[in-house]
């Protein structure tokens, strides 16, 4: 998980770890499909910034899920992409289940699915069946229930809504879409995070989003900052 001590513990009791390939190896041979990464960095008026400066992590994360505006974004850039759609959140009933009533809403016609912990193995796995004859479909997923063990060849995106910087998170998420199709050789990830810098202060969203860079560049992963105001 990139931490130096877990690493050096094992390389103490088991040798020294070999590494046999990479995703970029594997994309350069066309065994998983190529990774395009756009950082979608939501720029907040100063007046919000100076009031999230004092918050703590869990105000700033609390703020942020239940943000209209910013679930609006994510919501219409969600419906917006071709393809099928993996939107990825942290909690089910605060982030979710908002963000999945609100595509409903606004998006009667697409075919939305649902996943969070309460839903069984059996029915997550219907659900994977049938994504792989759609063309159009959104899954909103919980980090917990899709990030790992879920393969679904034709996912196109890959949208993270919830500020994270741990390592295995971020790169099994990105994992679920990797595997190709007959009409699939590449997938996009959006990462959304949230800029509310005050003075010479970062918030906590800004600061995961640096080090999910750390991540990508890493890694060799392909990656773009675009930002936005969220007004």
């Amino acid at each position: 998980d990139g931490t130096l001590t877990n690493k050096m513990v094992l390389e103490g009791l088991f040798g020294p770890i070999k590494k046999v390939t990479t995703t970029t190896e594997l994309m350069e041979r066309n065994e998983v499909a190529q990774l395009e990464i756009k950082c979608l960095v939501l720029k907040y008026p100063k007046d919000v910034c100076a009031m999230t400066s004092k918050y703590k992590y869990q105000e700033e994360v609390e703020y942020l899920v239940l943000n209209e505006k910013r679930n609006n974004f994510i919501v219409n850039l969600t419906a917006s992409l071709k393809g099928n759609s993996l939107l990825l959140y942290q909690f089910v009933e605060k982030h979710g289940q908002v963000l999945y009533d609100k595509l409903k809403e606004k998006f009667p016609d697409k075919t939305i699915y649902f996943i969070h912990g309460g839903v069984d193995a059996e029915e997550r796995e219907e659900v994977r069946r049938i994504v792989e004859s759609e063309s159009n479909a959104i899954i909103v997923a919980s980090y917990g229930t899709f990030s790992t063990g879920i393969n679904i060849r034709n996912l196109h995106n890959v949208v993270f809504s919830s500020p994270t910087k741990s390592r295995i998170r971020t790169l099994q998420s990105i994992g679920r879409g990797l595997r190709t199709s007959e009409s699939k050789d590449a997938m996009t990830l959006y990462d959304i995070a949230d800029d509310m810098r005050y003075k010479d202060k970062l918030n906590f969203s800004a600061e995961h989003l640096k080090e999910r860079i750390k991540i990508y560049e890493s890694e060799n992963f392909k990656y773009k900052v675009y930002n936005i105001d969220l007004t």
